[in-house]
């Protein structure tokens, strides 16, 4: 039996000693407060292990959702990829999340950019970074945003724009599809649940719309008061014209297996509005919109197993190679 528990005990004691290991991220990390957009923010920096001089900074831009810092570590690997590049990175909790004062369900994608914009003047007065070298990353939503910070901040150094959608309600549309068509659903079920969102689309359109809206679905109505004032905010979002306003280096990457993005609008409203000598386009065919493994795409809940003891294996090695790739061309990345 004492056989038994000591080999029991050493087991535990190799596993968590594993955990350890593999969680060892080549960053360090501070927490960090500051204003922006007329809220107080909390956030995370990131700063690299081996950084020399002054590095230059990524300011990422969440997509949809309650996101804190670091999309619950989800952004780990791309940071650490950052950090051996020599960058340090700026994410901030959204206003209401965590230590954020404020509601991101009340701000409009104007507003999103505003905030991010005062988040870059702070960096570039931040003595620890090259004020030069202040590039953005942003993933799904923040398509909408980054064309409109680069409106009131053209000087940014990079962008870093991951499965951007173009077009908020055609991009609903083709989420709705494709989901559903993933899950096999037959056309006749596609149509009535695109009829009920051409529905949804009208009430939306109605300044008392909402009411309406708990009147036909009741309690058991899925969007709340804040979720449908944020949709109605934002729906006429639409990057085209915005996408003009970069006036330096401009990456995109898409994966070819998204539901939630028309990956080939995308890509071709890219091309279409910003000059090929600014822009580069990765295709990842075996990544969906988070850039994860094709495993994980279909097994979701072995993100919270595989993903303690190996986290550098959910996502897509072709996305981190990718990041780093880019980000080693430019002229603020370490050693140039």
């Amino acid at each position: 039996m004492k056989k038994i528990v000591a080999c029991a005990l050493m087991l535990i004691l190799a596993m968590l000693g594993w955990v350890l290991y593999a969680n060892d991220y080549q960053f360090i990390t501070e927490r960090i407060a500051l204003e922006a957009g007329g809220n107080r923010l909390t956030g995370t920096l990131v700063l690299p292990k081996l950084a020399s001089g002054k590095p230059g900074v990524i300011v990422f831009i969440h997509g949809d959702g309650p996101a804190n810092a670091s999309l619950d570590e989800g952004y780990y690997s791309v940071w650490e990829t950052m950090a051996k590049q020599g960058y340090a990175v700026l994410a901030f909790d959204k206003a209401g999340v965590g230590g954020s004062s404020g509601n991101w369900l009340h701000q409009t994608m104007n507003d999103r950019a505003k905030e991010a914009v005062d988040i870059i003047d702070w960096a570039r007065k931040d003595e620890r970074f090259n004020s030069q070298c202040v590039g953005l990353w942003g993933a799904s939503q923040a398509g909408w945003v980054m064309p409109e910070i680069a409106g009131q901040r053209p000087d940014i150094a990079f962008t870093l724009a991951v499965a951007p959608a173009i077009n908020w309600l055609r991009q609903g549309r083709y989420n709705t599809r494709a989901e559903m068509a993933a899950a096999a659903m037959t056309e006749r079920q596609i149509q009535t649940r695109e009829a009920q969102d051409r529905h949804l689309l009208s009430l939306l359109g109605q300044p008392n719309g909402y009411a309406q809206y708990g009147r036909e679905y009741g309690p058991l109505a899925p969007l709340s008061a804040d979720r449908w004032r944020f949709i109605r905010a934002n729906m006429a979002s639409d990057a085209t014209k915005g996408l003009r306003n970069f006036t330096t280096p401009v990456h995109l990457i898409v994966g070819g297996r998204d539901l939630n993005v028309d990956v080939d609008e995308t890509e071709r409203v890219y091309r279409q509005n910003i000059p090929a000598s600014l822009l580069t386009v990765t295709r990842i065919e075996r990544a969906d919109h988070k850039m994860l493994k094709p495993l994980f795409v279909r097994h979701p809940v072995l993100i919270n197993v595989i993903g303690l003891f190996a986290p550098r294996s959910v996502q897509d090695e072709a996305y981190l190679q990718d990041v780093a790739a880019f980000l080693g061309d430019q002229p603020c990345s370490r050693g140039r």
